[in-house]
């Protein structure tokens, strides 16, 4: 894995951190799996925005990792036995591959636009992972990667996306789903963390479209 890229310290987030690459939980503070499932085949990229505060990340060897019930972890994993995808297969990152200054984890955090600099390093940092691992499917989990970070990852989002201002009006518009030039398929998701309080069929919608790519990842397996 190649080094993480660093910026000069701030008062927003800081760069000074080593991931616990070794304990379940989202990278870069963990190592990008679920609880019992250490080595992610890296087929089904979930991307959520940031990690979380520094201290919560350096304190993550006394619990083991990020613990199972962290709402975004729990979800997701309903989210994906729905689908019937392997766990095995999923990892788990973030857009901006910091640690927060302070101790919110949910305050918000406005470095898309204070360090966009620092946010587009981090763009092409996972674009070369991803060019490296080929999934077959990226995850953008939030509102935020609508606004933000999908189309530094993927400029090709910023005409495919042009104009849609919510997830509702995305979905309404059937342009959830964007095929990359490499056949890497682009889903974007609703948050886990916020799923309860979204349209069951925005929700329906998501899964059917992970399912049907679990269905091809186990055909293309059963060929083998």
């Amino acid at each position: 894995m190649q080094q993480l890229p660093k910026h000069p310290s701030n008062d927003l987030f800081s760069t000074n951190f080593k991931p616990h690459l070794t304990l379940p939980g989202f990278f870069p503070g963990a190592g990008g799996f679920f609880h019992g499932h250490p080595n992610p085949n890296k087929r089904f990229l979930f991307f959520g925005t940031d990690f979380g505060p520094l201290n919560y990340q350096r304190g993550l060897p006394n619990t083991g990792g990020e613990p199972k019930g962290v709402v975004t972890l729990r979800q997701l994993r309903s989210i994906i036995a729905q689908a019937g995808l392997h766990l095995d297969d999923c990892f788990l990152t973030n857009a901006v591959l910091c640690m927060r200054q302070g101790e919110s984890a949910t305050s918000k955090f406005p470095i898309w636009r204070a360090y966009q600099d620092y946010v587009l390093a981090c763009a092409d940092w996972h674009r070369r992972e991803i060019a490296d691992c080929r999934p077959t499917a990226v995850v953008l989990m939030g509102l935020p990667h609508l606004e933000h970070f999908g189309k530094f990852l993927f400029p090709e989002l910023a005409s495919y996306w042009h104009g849609l201002k919510s997830m509702a009006n995305v979905y309404a518009q059937g342009r959830e789903v964007f095929t990359l030039a490499n056949g890497t398929s682009v889903l974007l998701m609703l948050h886990p963390s916020f799923w309860h309080a979204h349209p069951a069929r925005l929700k329906a919608r998501a899964i059917e479209h992970l399912a049907a790519w679990a269905s091809t990842e186990a055909r293309n397996a059963g060929g083998t």
